[in-house]
């Protein structure tokens, strides 16, 4: 008698989890991305602005109870964790795969089944609670006791993780530090070939500027770029959207040198202003930095610090140039070494970091830990 045949083995559930859509941010991009790969998943944040716009397939993101809540961002912190474990429960769903796009507390999710993979590919453990040196929005003392306990909620969350991946060097091996694990480095997609082609010239600006390109907050040193567009006799272009606006726009205001303050560029802005820049400044320490990247594929070399994710990004004399110290004077000095960089070598460099490699990267690295549930 024949035997019969086996049945086709079920789809893993899958859910892709994010910690919150608030911008087209290098994280989101990674989102974005992520659901492209698995296009049955349940998407998962902790909250969802629909004015962001992502192509997510056409899917629904689900979110937390703190999406309904009016609080600033910042004060919620603290909530987040305990919004993570009721989610699963008001969900009522676990999954044989989740994949957490991870930096506060996302991998606090409870979504994975019994005996399923947990994923983490992590922009960075939480800054404001880990190193709050690079981010001074968990530098005061009054918040020490609230880092404490997010710091063993969070090393605890990470126990549960199957497996880590990491934006860069640099973030792995604050993943080793802070959780006491491996991650195998990963760096985010940057679609190279949308900033190949330069777009008509739309803005009045004036010729030769430097551009400090992201959010208006303090880590992100925009006051900074205008002390070196003065020093370097620059004029200079600050776009971006954040509670620094007000400040930005008085200090602009008061410049020696030419200074433009773009409040939330679009993406078609920010294509122009990366092509016509000179000089991309990029003058804090960041996990990995997709601006830099972006950058480059304009065929615009990049300043930057050394260390952080650009000190893996750029190369110096070739894509940019790298400074050792945030100083004024060094900053300033390396933007005509900088400017000696071509728009082809600029160009090769950003190719390394395209989406395509992205995708195998993170196909491979979930093949070898979930195996067939990928």
């Amino acid at each position: 008698m024949p035997t019969p045949p086996r049945a086709a083995p079920a789809a893993p559930r899958t859910a892709l989890v994010h910690e919150w859509v608030a911008a087209r941010a290098g994280a989101e991009q990674v989102f974005e991305v992520l659901a492209g790969l698995w296009p049955d998943a349940d998407l998962h944040a902790l909250t969802v602005d629909p004015a962001v716009a992502l192509d997510l397939g056409g899917r629904r993101v689900r979110t937390t109870a703190l999406d309904a809540l009016p609080a600033p961002r910042a004060l919620t912190l603290p909530l987040m964790p305990a919004a993570w474990a009721a989610h699963a429960r008001d969900v009522q769903r676990s999954y044989d795969l989740v994949v957490t796009s991870h930096h506060a507390f996302a991998t606090s999710n409870r979504l994975v089944a019994p005996g399923g993979v947990h994923l983490a590919y992590v922009h960075t453990p939480a800054r404001y609670v880990w190193s709050p040196e690079l981010d001074g929005r968990g530098t005061s003392p009054l918040l020490a006791p609230a880092r404490r306990a997010l710091a063993a909620a969070d090393h605890r969350a990470a126990r549960r993780v199957t497996a880590f991946a990491a934006n860069s060097a640099e973030v792995a091996r604050r993943v080793e530090r802070f959780w006491g694990r491996e991650a195998t480095v990963v760096h985010p997609p940057v679609d190279v070939a949308a900033f190949a082609a330069a777009p008509a010239p739309t803005l009045d600006l004036p010729d030769g500027f430097l551009l400090a390109l992201g959010r208006f907050v303090p880590y992100k040193n925009h006051l900074l770029a205008v002390d070196v567009a003065e020093r370097a006799r620059r004029p200079l272009v600050l776009a971006g959207a954040g509670p620094l606006l007000a400040a930005l726009r008085e200090r602009a205001a008061t410049a020696t040198v030419p200074v433009v303050v773009l409040d939330r560029p679009s993406r078609r802005t920010v294509h122009e202003l990366l092509h016509r820049a000179a000089v991309l400044l990029f003058p804090t320490v960041e996990d990995f930095g997709i601006v830099p990247v972006e950058a480059m594929a304009s065929g615009t070399p990049v300043v930057a610090p050394a260390r952080g994710g650009s000190g893996e990004t750029v190369l110096d004399g070739v894509s940019g140039a790298l400074v050792d110290d945030l100083r004024v004077d060094a900053l300033a000095a390396a933007v005509p070494r900088a400017e000696a960089c071509t728009p082809d070598g600029c160009r090769r460099r950003a190719a390394a970091f395209d989406v395509g490699r992205f995708r195998e990267r993170v196909l491979a690295w979930a093949g070898a830990h979930a195996g067939v549930l990928r």
